[in-house]
């Protein structure tokens, strides 16, 4: 499950939810390179219908600026507080511990997993380490530098799988555009099949190097 190919997919996904995407990378995903990424994914088990969802949004509209535009707004709306109690929270603390709120026992959970594994957080996010995308950088590091099944199964159950399906359910019910509904769910079905791979100790779903031998995995 440690094949570059799965390394870059979680990379890329926590590009997803860093901030919204630039002109050139919504371009990229309709036209260029980022649309054969799209394709490669949409090959990995349970991806489908998420992609489908993120290229209806991508097709939306005539310009890429203005696709750009209408996924700034969702991503402003669904994921910066604006929309207040509809918020969809990217910190893992707001769904575990049942108050909600953020910078509780995840934050320090993570913390700790982070000394342990003797890893940091990327600095350049500025954000806690119960950030969807800090998690899923630390998720790429691990499978990365080819850390034990029991480091990488650890991070999965006891913090991405406990809180990633009621982000994904959020999402779906509350993205206008569809795209970071579609992403939480390609999130979704990649983690699980991760886990499920670890559980098995072997490889499911595409592990290897994509037949075209591109790669384009950041956002």
């Amino acid at each position: 499950m440690n094949s570059p190919w799965n390394v870059c997919v979680a990379d890329w996904l926590a590009g997803l939810f860093m901030g919204p995407l630039s002109i050139d990378t919504i371009d990229s995903y309709r036209n260029d390179i980022g649309a054969v990424l799209l394709d490669e994914i949409d090959e990995g088990p349970g991806a489908a219908p998420g992609i489908r969802l993120m290229r209806s949004a991508l097709g939306a509209q005539a310009s890429a600026s203005a696709v750009q535009r209408d996924l700034e707004s969702a991503f402003t709306q669904l994921f910066d507080g604006v929309a207040g109690p509809n918020t969809v929270s990217l910190y893992e603390s707001s769904y575990i511990g049942g108050s909600g709120r953020l910078f509780q026992e995840s934050v320090d959970d993570m913390n700790r997993l982070l000394r342990q594994l003797n890893l940091s957080s990327d600095t350049a996010l500025r954000e806690p380490p119960d950030h969807l995308s800090v998690e899923l950088a630390v998720l790429g590091r691990l499978m990365r530098r080819g850390s034990s099944q029991e480091a990488q199964a650890g991070l999965l159950d006891q913090h991405l799988l406990a809180w990633i399906p009621s982000f994904a359910r959020r999402c779906r019910l509350a993205d206008p555009t569809g795209f970071y509904a579609g992403a939480a769910s390609v999130l979704s079905a990649f983690l699980s099949q991760q886990r499920m791979g670890l559980r098995r100790g072997g490889r499911v779903g595409r592990t290897s190097q994509p037949q075209n031998g591109v790669m384009p995995c950041r956002s």
